[in-house]
């Protein structure tokens, strides 16, 4: 049965092409600034929502918006459903692109764009293997349903809407991670960390941090900071800015990274370090920049809030990926260690401080009582925890039919063993009671989600697509 859906999808090339390549024009981050009824997260997110709804219906699909927040593309009849769960949603792009990232490029059998692979492009596959089920005429038992989510890399506002409107399936799968399968997802604890400004005691030499900006998405590692410092030269403007410079320099070459420092004005410089992005459930593999400027300015006569603020930066959250300093670490044997990534860093001299962390919990352990833990160890520091949400971890036992089919539809098309996988990433699979989290990424493949130049293998698409059709048909005859 492989080599069918293989010829078929196969058939499909250019015209997945087409569409894709229309539908990563369209910038569908998030943009509070344009949304309104039906658009409750703004225009670009609503456009995407739209072309996809449209595209359903002209195959012939049943279609439904739900309010702008979720979409459903289904066909099929009988009481059981499978369900196949994506997002139209995409992060911010940040700096550095090679070619825009909403002109999609292809060059070298890839194709760049912002949600290439996180997760319009693998949305769209997903869409193509229900095409070819439909088209194919085979007889099903089951209904097959498509929800299209708005809200997947902030809040899940879009899920929650779902919810409370329509029926979420029992079991099916979400294009959002790596093949074999995923079926262990660490829960989230996204808690907003503040405090006050405050003056310090004795003003006389001491710098002032008059801001402080780093990263823009919970979920991601800030790849840039700028920080406004206020200082009280003295008469001695040259001596300290030429010894200033020469340690600021040295700082970028220990760490090995590229910055500026500038005096904009009378007794105030800008300081500017670049950092190395990544995904926010391995913040391992990134250089944040805010705590890292963090544990340069810290070293200076800094007082009031503003030296707690960069105390908890430098001292309490840099490098420390797994939550010592923050008494929370732990791990499990299914889905490995806790991580905590600080994704948005500000300072103001009137507002105070925040801190947005992205902590993610092994899929075994308790969620409450880490959320404790973190509560005693905030207040410890001289913190308030003024906004939390959580997200429940999620597990599917490895007997389950759901992994079973799965995993013969992966190993006959890829003649490889269909290991599973635990993340630290979320994905609407958890929504499904029996769901994993299926593609699009095959092992080996480096993943570029939340990156600059982000891109999708063509060909890898193509045979994720495949292995969709193949696994919907499975799951639904």
């Amino acid at each position: 049965m492989s080599d069918y859906w293989k010829q078929q999808a196969l058939l499909q090339r250019e015209q997945y092409l087409d569409d894709l390549k229309s539908f990563l024009s369209i910038n569908s981050i998030e943009d509070m600034t344009t949304a309104k009824e039906g658009k409750p997260f703004g225009e670009g997110v609503a456009a995407a929502l739209e072309t996809m709804l449209a595209r359903g219906e002209l195959d012939g699909f049943q279609t439904k918006n739900l309010d702008g927040y979720a979409g459903t593309i289904e066909f099929g009849d009988g009481e059981e459903e499978i369900g196949v769960l994506v997002h139209i949603d995409v992060v911010t792009v940040g700096e550095g692109w090679t070619t825009p990232p909403f002109e999609p490029n292809i060059r070298d059998g890839r194709i760049y764009a912002r949600g290439a692979i996180d997760d319009k492009g693998p949305a769209m596959a997903a869409y193509y293997a229900l095409k070819l089920v439909k088209d194919s005429g085979l007889p099903l038992t089951k209904r097959v349903r498509m929800i299209i989510g708005t809200d997947e890399e902030s809040g899940w506002l879009c899920m929650k809407h779902f919810a409370q409107h329509d029926r979420i399936p029992p079991i099916g799968f979400s294009p959002d991670s790596s093949f074999p399968m995923t079926h262990a997802e660490k829960g989230q604890i996204n808690p907003t960390l503040t405090i006050p400004a405050m003056e310090p005691i004795e003003r006389n030499g001491a710098w002032q941090l008059a801001s402080f900006v780093s990263g823009d998405q919970g979920n991601s590692v800030p790849e840039k900071a700028v920080a406004l410092v206020r200082l009280d030269f003295q008469a001695r403007q040259e001596i300290v800015l030429s010894q200033l410079a020469e340690e600021w320099e040295m700082f970028l070459n220990e760490n090995h990274t590229t910055g500026r420092m500038e005096l904009i004005g009378l007794g105030q410089l800008q300081f500017t370090l670049a950092g190395k992005p990544a995904h926010g459930m391995a913040p391992f593999q990134g250089v944040n920049a805010g705590t890292l400027l963090a544990t340069f300015l810290r070293l200076y006569p800094f007082g009031g809030s503003c030296s707690s603020f960069l105390t908890m930066l430098a001292d309490v959250l840099h490098e420390d990926y797994f939550a010592h300093h923050l008494h929370m670490a732990c791990e499990d044997e299914v889905s490995g260690k806790l991580t905590v990534n600080a994704g948005i860093l500000r300072y103001d001299s009137c507002e105070g401080g925040t801190v947005r962390l992205n902590i993610r919990y092994p899929a075994t352990v308790s969620c409450e009582e880490y959320v404790e833990k973190l509560k005693q160890r905030t207040a410890e520091l001289g913190w308030t925890i003024s906004a939390l949400r959580t997200s429940k971890s999620h597990y599917v036992p490895k007997d389950h039919p759901v992994i079973q089919t799965l995993s013969q539809v992966y190993e006959e098309h890829t003649g490889e063993p269909a290991t599973l996988l635990s993340s630290g990433g979320a994905t609407y699979a958890k929504i499904m009671p029996y769901g994993v989290a299926f593609g699009p990424l095959f092992p080996g493949k480096e993943s570029m989600a939340h990156l600059t130049d982000e891109y999708a293998e063509i060909d890898d698409l193509l045979r994720a697509m495949t292995i969709y059709a193949h696994a919907i048909y499975e799951l639904a005859k």
